[in-house]
């Protein structure tokens, strides 16, 4: 008997989906332990592994050695989180002046721009690693900066419309996993496409 056949397109669809609950999945994680007892050791620290660990289960049949996706990831978030400490003498004027131009309030531009540098330094590390295999590998740089604001942004709006009454209802443990799991969704929903576009016309896992 025939097993069913597997259409390229359906793979695909499958790794965008199961990379947006993967990154979805990291995030509220993370968001739970800043939340709880690891609070900064989870943001300065522990994302970079959480994220790695769980985009690198998606990946682990189509990039060699995904435990280098881990220790990118990791690697990047630190050095991406330090690198936004030492550029605050320019970002705090610049976060300043979104908030006076673009409203909507100072946390949101705050993490807005933050996530942008970071996610584009962790993007650098992930290049390193999918340089290896794909083509137009570069590519993944600019999105994953792009992934980092549309992060910043999601995270930051449905916590300003939810936060409060999830916290009430359920504490602050579950209302910080959500705000940050919707955040590194919207930046799954980014990504995603790129990186199916990257595997797709590279034909690696076909």
């Amino acid at each position: 008997m025939r097993g069913v056949e597997v259409q390229p397109w359906q793979r695909y669809w499958t790794l965008y989906l199961g990379w947006i609950l993967a990154s979805a999945t990291g995030g509220a994680v993370v968001g739970a332990l800043e939340a709880g007892s690891f609070q900064f050791l989870a943001t300065l620290v522990l994302t970079g592994f959480v994220l790695g660990i769980t985009q690198a289960f998606i990946l682990r049949r189509r990039i060699q050695q995904s435990g280098l996706w881990v220790l990118a990831c990791a690697i990047g978030w630190f050095v991406g989180i330090n690198a936004t400490i030492l550029l605050n003498g320019i970002l705090d004027p610049t976060i300043a002046q979104l908030t006076a131009v673009g409203g909507i309030g100072e946390v949101f531009w705050l993490n807005v721009v933050q996530d942008l540098i970071i996610l584009a330094v962790m993007g650098i590390g992930q290049w390193l690693v999918l340089r290896r295999q794909l083509s137009s590998s570069r590519w993944w740089i600019l999105a994953s900066a792009i992934g980092g604001m549309i992060k910043g942004a999601v995270g930051s709006l449905v916590c300003a419309a939810a936060c409060e009454a999830v916290q009430l209802a359920a504490g602050n443990q579950v209302a910080t996993a959500m705000s940050y799991g919707a955040g590194w969704a919207g930046y799954g929903v980014v990504t995603g496409v790129v990186l199916v576009g990257l595997f797709s016309a590279s034909n690696v896992g076909d």
